[in-house]
């Protein structure tokens, strides 16, 4: 047993434990029965969606052990765990601090439990990288593609930041905005502005610092800014995503302007940070 075997079986550990939790553990409690990832009144949205990644988890952690280390071009199973890895965490924290206080009730142990897997994989990756050598056929951006990636992600990251501003949900003649989360109030807000306006300025702060001359250090050799870029913007897309599919499984509830563009910065992010990743070809080794 050496220590990439023990990180190999530690991933599926987690990962299995995650799947596990969000699968068959409770999201909610609304009494007998308490609900499920996939119930409306439960997990909705977000279970759909924390169900989806624990697979995928999953089998990146087997595609580990069998020795495999691309996946898509310029993403490798490290750089996967630690962008799926951050998704699931905030994904739950998300349904915690945000759906479920629009529809007051407990939490349920399921989604409680499956937290601590789900912070834990993504430092399952940033091990492996940091303990290999320099990926071979890694190439640079020229000065001209960088600035355009980065202006691109400039953009889009100020609407992941802003558009939470705007109408999140409506329900009839209320209107509430991510931001209006309200402990004890029958109309609150569903609170997930806090995460994604942290996520839209550290993206802008970063594109901003790419465009100077010599742009910004890359975080290492196997972890480059765009595989940063692209963990952040998977979580920028799939918070938005989670609250629409929730919202069309409600009665009552339709979805505001502010999450449809919210939506759309999201995935713009995710395509400038895959395509910026095939284009330089960086797998850990």
């Amino acid at each position: 047993m050496n220590a990439k075997r023990f990180l190999e079986l530690l991933h599926l550990l987690l990962a299995a434990l995650y799947l596990w939790f969000v699968l068959f553990g409770k999201w909610a409690k609304r009494g007998d029965p308490d609900e499920s990832a996939f119930s409306a009144d439960g997990g909705a949205g977000f279970g759909i969606i924390a169900v989806v990644l624990g697979v995928m988890l999953v089998g990146l952690a087997l595609m580990r052990i069998a020795g495999k280390s691309k996946v898509l071009p310029g993403l490798g199973v490290e750089q996967l765990t630690i962008a799926l890895g951050l998704a699931a965490t905030l994904n739950v924290i998300g349904y915690i601090v945000g759906w479920l206080a629009v529809f007051p009730t407990g939490t349920g142990w399921g989604v409680a439990a499956a937290y601590l897997p789900a912070s834990m994989i993504p430092q399952i990756g940033l091990l492996t990288l940091s303990g290999t050598e320099p990926g071979t056929g890694i190439r640079p951006l020229e000065a001209g593609q960088r600035r355009v990636y980065s202006a691109i992600a400039i953009v889009a990251a100020a609407g992941v930041a802003l558009f939470p501003f705007l109408t999140w949900l409506k329900s009839g003649s209320v209107t509430l905005a991510a931001f209006d989360g309200r402990s004890g109030n029958p109309t609150s807000g569903p609170r997930l502005a806090y995460i994604l306006l942290i996520l839209g300025v550290i993206v802008f702060v970063a594109g901003m610092m790419r465009l100077r001359p010599r742009g910004l250090a890359e975080p290492g050799p196997n972890l480059l800014l765009s595989h940063a870029l692209f963990a952040a913007a998977l979580s920028a897309l799939l918070l938005p995503l989670a609250t629409l599919i929730s919202v069309f499984m409600k009665d009552g509830l339709d979805p505001g302007i502010g999450l449809w563009l919210g939506l759309v910065a999201g995935l713009v992010l995710v395509v400038v940070a895959l395509a910026e990743n095939k284009s330089r070809g960086a797998v850990g080794a």
